[in-house]
């Protein structure tokens, strides 16, 4: 598989043009064949820090429908990021045929949704996979990275682990990282979200604060701009 980081890609289409000012067009699939992760909660934090700087589609992929009920439950959901649900086995052509039409791409998939998945990583650059500091969780893994080898193959795919969900200061969440860079061989982002209440409480509403989001985009974008170089 391409468990690709900074320096090592295997294939790669940015739009970044070396400026200070510039962002990438970034294309995200939030995805975990296993459910529970806060997929959700990452992808509208992520698309609404992405739609401050430039058009976003953000589509919800989960039969569940958990980003659109989210954002049509927000009275003041920015008009920079569009919601539309496509849990469809012909996502991939559904979202070529608009991507056009937008600056960035934030895909919620669904657990236990090969085929979403599938259709999700063919348009998009990177795979976010949030997941819990359990070691239990954190050996569920092999799925999803396995699926995302099997796009690879065809499609690059830039795969890393999103820890969430962390209790500041504690050994699991300390062992959880160990555990998935020297036991599992798998990529992580330096950063990691929180257990904090607001995460919990934003359902409704637009997140005013990118909050931890902020430094995974800022995490996804150097690494755009140092592939670029």
């Amino acid at each position: 598989m391409c468990r690709i980081d900074a320096l090592t890609a295997c294939r790669h289409g940015g739009t970044y043009d070396g400026t200070t000012e510039a962002r990438q067009a970034m294309k995200i699939t939030i995805g975990n064949l296993k459910g529970g992760t806060a997929k959700t909660t990452s992808a509208v934090y992520l698309a609404t820090a992405l739609g401050a700087q430039g058009r976003t589609l953000l589509v919800d992929a989960d039969p569940q429908g958990s980003a659109l009920d989210w954002s049509t439950n927000t009275a003041d959901w920015p008009t920079s990021v569009t919601v539309i649900p496509w849990s469809t086995r012909d996502l991939a052509r559904r979202v070529k045929d608009v991507a056009a039409d937008y600056a960035h791409i934030v895909i919620d998939t669904a657990p236990q949704h090969d085929v979403i998945m599938r259709q999700a990583l063919l348009v998009t650059d990177h795979l976010i996979v949030p997941v819990t500091p359990s070691p239990m969780e954190l050996r569920r893994l092999a799925a999803t990275f396995d699926l995302a080898a099997e796009v690879d193959a065809i499609s690059a795919v830039y795969a890393r682990v999103l820890l969430c969900k962390v209790r500041s200061g504690t050994k699991t969440a300390v062992e959880a990282r160990e555990m998935l860079v020297n036991d599992l061989d798998l990529p992580v982002f330096d950063a990691q979200t929180h257990l904090w209440e607001s995460y919990l409480l934003s359902w409704g509403t637009v997140p005013d604060d990118a909050l931890e989001y902020g430094k995974i985009l800022k995490e996804l974008q150097a690494v755009e701009a140092e592939i670029e170089r």
